[in-house]
């Protein structure tokens, strides 16, 4: 019996490419699709040719599947499926023995990863949870893979890995080992939520454009394809160019002029937003995006409460002033997308000192770029930031990113009053105004927060003249406080 050197355990039949990168990779691959009874008998038929072209043996069941594999194995774990974890991983776990090698794939809640690698560690089997930036891939570009747990399995696949992994343009294999436990799912949930804001951030873009400047499928392909063409270069900019040139084949009207508002929203970016606020790193310009979601979700409520305010008159910028308006726009998008990775990164280092990870944030970033849906010039940018000093606190204390707060911030502001004044929701791009304005003040405006929580609850308050902690005695009326040092 002929035994397989990788398998790849699935429900999807997009599976086949992932199988056709490693089979061609060279290695020989045994298949499990779980789903294969569901499929009728003529897409069985396609899916088994499919398989026997790129030389993938396919297995009817698990119990054949594990036969049909070399040991120690080496398996990939595969779906887009929300559920296919809770259905297929605990007992394909249970089927491994001690040296076996298991990659997970899909995504995952980072601390459940963690607690799964320690228990199978304790049987010898190697859990590796691994972050998976879904992009286009083939056998000519590979995948971008972040796989963590025990160093010493990722070691045992890394034959793997490595062959299968893209390259970037300086021949960097895009398969850092991330860290232990559920590290390699926590950097996959934080690009989910970069990936939500740098969408939200583009689609406002696009918003604006149509209520400013023009309704023209054709003229909004020029524009986009435009911007597309400077530093704000990307693949959701490329991606939004090709979808207005697209029309629906029943009604032959444009395709975005027939789409619901309605947008669904993951699991993990939901995890995102309270990490964030369990580590007091700010994700709002995530959560902003996030909570659009949420309303996009209440039509009737929103069609009830539009007359709510009245209408807006959105005079369209005259024809010779549009070219600079669309500039401003921009640049103001390409600084709120630097607000995201900024507090995307940010909350990596801090997770980083906070669990021990040792995060390399300069791999991560450059395994982001690769055939990955958050590629584009402003990642370059970060990259370079990185390249220049890992240990960067900030994405913004570095004399690039300086240099783009100082030159596009009047940009910001002045789009996101024309937007609001205008009536427009623009939930992203103002959280990230109000991220980049907090972060540079010298002061905020917490002081009185502080001296009121201690007026309530006597929790005290720290001075700026002298340090320690101080409790005033403001039951006794009196206009010069007393305050004596709860501690230093």
């Amino acid at each position: 019996m002929k035994l397989y050197s990788v398998g790849l355990v699935t429900d999807d039949e997009k599976s086949l490419e992932l199988a056709s990168v490693i089979a061609k990779s060279g290695f020989t691959v045994s298949m499990y699709m779980t789903e294969f009874d569901t499929l009728t008998a003529e897409e069985q038929n396609t899916f088994m040719n499919d398989c026997a072209a790129i030389s993938v043996n396919v297995c009817p069941d698990r119990e054949s599947f594990l036969l049909s594999l070399e040991s120690p194995k080496k398996i990939f774990l595969f779906s887009s499926s929300a559920d296919f974890n809770s259905r297929y991983l605990n007992s394909l776990l249970s089927d491994l023995a001690a040296d076996d090698v298991l990659a997970n794939l899909c995504d995952m809640n980072y601390i459940e990863a963690g607690e799964i690698v320690e228990a199978q560690k304790k049987r010898g089997v190697f859990y590796l949870p691994t972050g998976f930036p879904r992009g286009k891939f083939t056998i000519d570009s590979g995948i971008s893979i972040m796989p963590g747990g025990y160093y010493e399995g990722y070691e045992k696949f890394r034959p793997v890995f490595s062959e299968i992994a893209s390259r970037d343009i300086e021949g960097f294999v895009c398969c850092p080992y991330i860290g232990p436990a559920g590290s390699g799912q926590y950097v996959k949930m934080v690009i989910n939520g970069l990936e939500y804001a740098l969408l939200e951030i583009d689609s406002e873009m696009i918003s604006l454009i149509r209520s400013f400047c023009t309704d023209d499928e054709d003229d909004m392909i020029g524009i986009l394809s435009d911007i597309n063409s400077t530093e704000s270069e990307s693949f959701f900019l490329e991606m939004f160019t090709d979808i207005y040139s697209r029309y629906d084949a029943e009604t032959g009207l444009p395709i975005t002029s027939i789409v619901s508002d309605r947008v669904e929203y993951g699991r993990s970016v939901v995890w995102l937003c309270n990490e964030g606020m369990n580590l007091g790193i700010p994700m709002s310009i995530i959560s902003s995006a996030l909570e659009l979601r949420f309303l996009s979700s209440v039509k009737n409520e929103r069609i009830a409460s539009s007359k709510m305010i009245g209408e807006f008159d959105i005079q369209k910028v005259p024809e010779p002033n549009r070219r600079l308006f669309i500039e401003r726009l921009r640049k103001a998008a390409y600084l709120s997308g630097i607000c995201a990775f900024a507090q995307c990164f940010g909350l990596l280092r801090r997770a980083s000192e906070k669990y021990n990870w040792d995060l390399d944030l300069l791999a991560i970033s450059r395994t982001m770029q690769v055939n990955s849906y958050t590629r584009s010039r402003c990642l370059n940018r970060v990259i370079d930031a990185f390249d220049r000093n890992l240990k960067l606190l900030n994405l913004f204390t570095d004399p690039y990113f300086q240099k783009c707060a100082s030159s596009y911030s009047s940009s910001l502001r002045y789009i996101i009053s024309s937007g609001i004044s205008s009536g427009i929701a623009m939930p992203a791009m103002s959280a990230a105004l109000q991220y980049l304005d907090q972060y540079r003040a010298a002061d905020l405006n917490s002081g009185i927060i502080q001296l009121s929580r201690d007026y309530i609850n006597g929790v005290g308050f720290q001075r700026i003249d002298r340090s320690g902690l101080y409790n005033a005695n403001w039951g006794d009326q009196e206009r010069l406080l007393q305050q004596k040092l709860l501690s230093n």
